[in-house]
């Protein structure tokens, strides 16, 4: 008796777990659009911006290396392993 091969892609009621993904984009989404009024404000007050500038380069300054590290890890490993077991499921066994 063979079983049938798994899903690639499971799938899931629990509502966080839905919501995960499309919300690491967001917060890239909304890092990208502030650019927008930061040169609205750099435009009409440069001496604001440029504080803003330096308290946000100081900020992600005092954010640990190792930190950076194990997010980059996660998120290729993450990726990497989603893709293999795409491509391990085969064409036919995607939803």
């Amino acid at each position: 008796m063979t079983m049938p091969p798994a899903p690639a892609e499971p799938a899931d009621t629990d509502r966080f777990t839905r919501r995960a993904r499309p919300a690491f984009l967001y917060v890239m989404y909304v890092l990208l659009l502030w650019t927008i009024p930061m040169g609205l404000i750099g435009a009409v007050r440069p001496d604001a911006a440029a504080a803003m500038t330096r308290f946000m380069a100081a900020y992600l300054a005092a954010i640990p290396e190792p930190l950076y590290a194990l997010f980059g890890t996660g998120y290729l490993g993450y990726t990497v392993a989603r893709e293999w077991g795409k491509a391990k499921a085969g064409p036919g066994d995607r939803p």
